[in-house]
């Protein structure tokens, strides 16, 4: 809680309470405290319950907002249930109503457990319950009478059950034989106070006899008209049976249950609504035991039908809500639909609304959520995992062993989650604590969740190996897998996952034992495994083979594996990651036959199609950039996939379509957007200049030269992956120690083993020109290519480099050179919390004199500021610090004077010249999302910047400076579009006066035409 923004909030309601004016809760000063207090609020803190709920009545009644009142209404509930607390009069009946449904929680929880603490809590409630109902409210008498049943529960648990023990007696003296005209009349007065009994004690033979009682009743009621009285009748024993079942399961007692349960829904009235939600959880145990998808449905109707009978404040209405989400739920693991896991979601979310402290519906909550996103990848869902299964942790009793152990589980998987999505070392020791605490809860007798637990764990290792490298974790991981193998054989998961994870051994010693018995494995889960759950075992077994074809040569293997794709790919339903993994695995089953590259040049193609689909299911950008990540580099093995095959125009538009793909859902100016663009289309945007890709895969690197003529590609036989990326690992730790040796060192490596042997072959193609286009694909995109050089000759002293996020990045048409337009200086030269820029104020010095810009400087340089100036700008300098996030680039930021300004931010539509970003690693992206990563650099380009400069790596500040005045110098004589030019000729100075400070002079690159 922010303690701060809650005293905030106090001070404001003792103000409202002596000034009488609500209006003060509207304050602009307020807002903030307001959304402090709400997100970090809990509703086991009555007390900041009490300050959040009544500042929020007082902005109802200041503006009459029912949303407010809404809040009100939920904050402040727990004040009237758990607490002896003042609450604003007019409040109270609201409260009264939205309350019934957790009181009568309390009262059945309290019911199920010996605890007087429990019938207490809810004799507490209903007495407050009743406090706050009118006089003349309908439920008044019902409140009541829920109270008086509490306070009889309350007494029992405290041991006082005389009272009704002499009921009991007298019903019994007063039964009389069968066959008397009241039998039927003093039996029904035994059952009731049976009833009464054993709903306060629990004592099974009261139960026994109750059943007993019922069932003559309902022996008579079958005899007679289905009236209110016979439905009555019919549902006891119905009742009776269930509840026997759910004591001592019998299915039989079951069976004989819905059939009384279902005769008693005939007639309508007022109990009709309880009589349905029985009768759904009834067929809802029956589906699960006879396994009848068509039991559910039939469970989910009547559900529904009960749902339709009351209103959201019937005390039924959440337990309807919580049986309608569990059901859709239990179906959709059945059918993957999609509707039934929203239904399950909306349902839940319903109920959660009335129950704020049922810890089942949050766990139920937390499930489906989590199910959510294992469906669409989209990370919202999971931290609301994170955040539901803490707080059910939380708040869960230390003695109870059993559902500790459960959410220890959940929490443990979903930490294991989200380390995956955001690398959070933190969340992944976490869940290996939480993963063993979990495993020493359940006991050893309980196989099939200790079974749950040892494979949950043993996943929490394998991801330790796979993802972080702890070589100790894959032993543990076999380990778990073997003891759940054991625990449990006749299970698919576990055998399953020991066959993966034997293969992540055999991947790291080769030794064929591993994979001989992996193979073993996913063939027994294989026949263990249901249908919907075949795919991906098929998958790594065809892996499997194809890896033991590899080393033995038996052609039997790769036959397998064929087949075992083939199986897969025939399943129906397939998700589009699962045909993403079939295709790929294709292509890996193709490149082990040289005789035919059309077979692995098909599979990327399918590979390719499929990554808009894989990558934009989620509505979230990070979600987004996050799944195409996984499978970046995918376009530049299809490019060497399509070379092989002599398709060099097929390598281009494989290439083009694998990236790009966040940037055509952006309405950009200019922007070519069109995946399907075909190669001669693209060839036309070079006819001012070649435009190159370089790509890296680890046979070897690619450049595609796109002229005029077409496309024309050329092997980089040394430009393997694994060295490029220690080039770029050499490069950071060169310009982080100022090791300008090294530097030249990987600028050297770039010129003889890219940006000359691609300057060479455009020489023997007969062009001449002075400008080329770098569009780097993958970890290329992390070098400053312009600039590579061995210091006798280089690319600077040939051409003039730009670059481009793709190639149908670049119009093919040329605007006429502009005379600068308005133009804007943001300059930090004092950011809180960085370093001072004293280079900054030079900048706006040169830049007013050359430009006559407006300027935004240090307090002035707001983000608001920023935003509302950029439609109207035409030129904009920053001048400022920036960040780059190398995990989420679209949360790379410049530092501003009060908030930070991202990619995300940017107002995609503009038609403005130039954006000229003179701060530290503008253009800096990690390799795992770098064909797909939103950089600030690449970010105005796409928002309508024609021309963007941005750094590579941070510069000194006053050659940053420098750069600038002579660059600004050329653009006030001859407009932005001689930007790249401008750039070259400042740089290219630069590197004259100090060749040997490759940190001054390589950084700054051009994007644009």
């Amino acid at each position: 809680m922010d303690t701060h923004a809650l005293q905030e909030l106090i001070a404001c309601v003792n103000r409202v309470t002596e000034t009488g004016d609500p209006g003060l809760t509207l304050a602009d000063e307020m807002a903030r405290p307001l959304s402090a207090v709400w997100q970090s609020w809990d509703d086991a803190d009555t007390e900041s319950s009490q300050v959040l709920g009544v500042f929020l009545f007082y902005r109802y009644l200041a503006a009459h907002d029912r949303t407010d009142m809404l809040m009100a209404i939920r904050t402040l509930t727990p004040c009237l249930l758990y607490e002896d607390m003042a609450l604003p009069p007019d409040m109270l009946p609201f409260l009264a109503d939205y309350g019934v449904c957790e009181a009568e929680r309390l009262r059945e929880d309290a019911r199920s457990s010996p605890d007087p603490a429990r019938a207490e809590r809810a004799a507490f409630a209903w007495r407050r319950i009743v406090m706050a109902t009118e006089d003349g409210h309908p439920q008044r008498e019902e409140r009541e009478r829920a109270l008086r049943r509490s306070l009889r529960l309350l007494a029992a648990r405290r041991g006082d059950t005389a009272h009704l023990d002499q009921a009991v007696a007298a019903a019994r003296a007063g039964l009389v034989p069968q066959g008397r005209r009241d039998r039927l009349a003093t039996c029904h007065e035994l059952l009731l106070a049976l009833e009464e009994r054993y709903e306060a004690t629990g004592n099974a033979e009261d139960h026994e006899a109750a059943l007993r009682c019922a069932e003559e009743l309902a022996a008579y009621a079958h005899s007679s008209a289905r009236d209110a009285i016979g439905c009555s009748l019919l549902f006891s024993f119905g009742e009776k049976l269930y509840q026997r079942f759910l004591r001592d399961p019998d299915t039989a007692d079951l069976r004989r249950a819905i059939g009384f349960l279902q005769d008693s829904v005939e007639f309508p009235g007022p109990q009709l609504p309880s009589r349905l939600l029985m009768l759904s959880r009834a067929l809802g145990l029956w589906s699960a035991t006879a396994r009848d998808p068509g039991i559910v449905t039939e469970a989910i109707a009547r559900a529904e039908q009960a749902e339709e009978l009351v209103q959201r404040n019937h005390q039924d209405y959440p337990l309807i809500k919580w049986q309608i989400a569990s059901l859709y739920f239990a179906r959709y693991h059945t059918t993957h639909s999609g509707d039934d896991l929203d239904r399950a979601a909306a349902a839940i979310l319903e109920a959660t609304l009335c129950l704020t402290r049922e810890l089942q519906i949050t766990a139920l909550q937390s499930d489906i959520a989590f199910a959510q996103y294992e469906r669409t990848e989209d990370s919202e869902h999971l931290f609301t995992v994170l955040a539901l299964r803490k707080r059910v942790l939380r708040k869960l009793p230390e003695d109870d062993n059993f559902s500790r152990a459960d959410a220890l589980y959940s929490l443990s998987q979903a930490q294991l989650h989200w380390y995956r999505r955001m690398g959070s070392l933190g969340d992944l020791d976490s869940a290996v604590d939480n993963g063993r605490a979990a495993l020493d809860l359940v006991a050893a007798t309980d196989t099939r969740r200790r079974q749950k637990f040892l494979c949950g764990l043993g996943r929490v290792h394998m991801t330790r190996f796979a993802l972080r490298g702890e070589r100790d974790a894959l032993p543990e991981a076999i380990d778990r897998f073997r003891e759940a193998v054991n625990d449990a054989p006749d299970r698919y998961l576990p055998v399953a996952l020991l066959a993966a994870a034997l293969g992540y051994r055999y991947d790291l010693t080769r030794d064929t034992a591993d994979l001989d018995e992996s193979i073993a494995a996913g063939e027994r889960a294989l026949e263990l495994a249901p249908a919907q759950q075949r795919a991906g075992i098929l998958l790594d077994l065809s892996g499997a083979r194809r890896l033991r074809f590899g080393g033995t040569g038996d052609t039997t293997d790769l036959d397998r594996a064929r087949a075992a794709l083939a199986e897969a790919r025939a399943l129906p339903a397939l998700s589009a990651r699962y045909r993403m993994r079939i295709s790929l695995e294709q292509t890996e089953l193709a490149s082990l036959s040289t005789v035919n590259p059309e077979e692995r040049l098909s599979a990327f193609e399918a590979a390719v199609e499929l990554l808009p689909e894989v990558g934009l299911s989620s509505p979230y950008h990070e979600d987004r950039e996050h799944m195409l990540s996984v499978h970046a580099g995918l376009g530049a093995k299809a490019a060497d996939a399509a070379v092989a095959a002599n398709c060099p125009d097929r390598a281009l538009e494989l290439l083009e379509k694998a990236r790009g793909i966040l940037a055509d859902t952006m309405p950009t100016p200019g922007w070519h957007g069109t995946r399907a663009t075909t190669a001669r289309h693209l060839c036309r945007n070079a006819t001012r200049g070649p435009i190159v890709t370089v790509s890296a895969i680890e046979t070897g690197g690619l450049a595609l030269l796109v002229t005029p003529s077409g496309v024309h590609p050329v092997a980089l036989p040394g430009l393997r992956l694994h060295k490029a990326r220690a080039r770029h690992k050499a490069l950071e730790m060169a310009l982080a120690s100022g090791a300008c040796e090294d530097v030249l060192d990987v600028l050297t490596w770039l010129w003889y083993t890219v940006a000359r042997p691609v300057l060479e072959a455009l020489k023997a193609a007969g062009w001449q020109g002075s400008r080329l286009w770098w569009c780097p694909v993958g970890v290329m995109s992390l070098f400053p290519l312009h600039a590579a050089g061995d210091g006798h000759d280089g690319v600077m002293d040939r051409v003039v480099s730009s670059y481009l996020p793709t190639v149908r990045s670049l119009p093919a048409e040329r605007r006429r050179p502009a005379s600068p337009g308005k133009a804007l200086v943001v300059a930090m030269s004092r950011t809180p919390g960085q370093a001072s820029l004293p280079g900054a104020a030079s900048e706006v010095n040169s830049l007013s004199r050359l430009l006559s810009a407006t300027v935004l400087h240090n307090e002035q340089a707001t983000r608001d500021a920023v935003l509302t100036a950029l439609p109207s700008t035409r030129i904009i300098h920053f001048a400022c610090h920036a960040q780059a996030d190398t995990r989420e680039p679209i949360r790379s930021r410049l530092l501003l004077h009060d908030q930070p300004l991202t990619p995300r931010d940017l107002p995609f539509g503009l038609d403005a010249d130039l954006a000229y970003l003179s701060a530290c690693a503008t253009s800096d992206v990690i390799f795992l999302g770098a064909d797909e990563a939103m950089h600030i650099t690449g970010a105005f380009h796409l928002a309508g910047f024609r021309h963007v400069i941005g750094t590579h790596w941070r510069i000194d500040d006053l050659a940053a400076a420098d750069i600038a005045d002579h660059f600004y110098t050329v653009i006030a004589a001859h407009g932005p579009d001689h930007a790249a030019q401008a750039l070259h000729t400042a740089t290219a100075e630069l590197r004259r006066a100090h060749p040997d400070r490759p940190d001054l002079w390589a950084s700054h690159l051009h994007v644009g035409p």
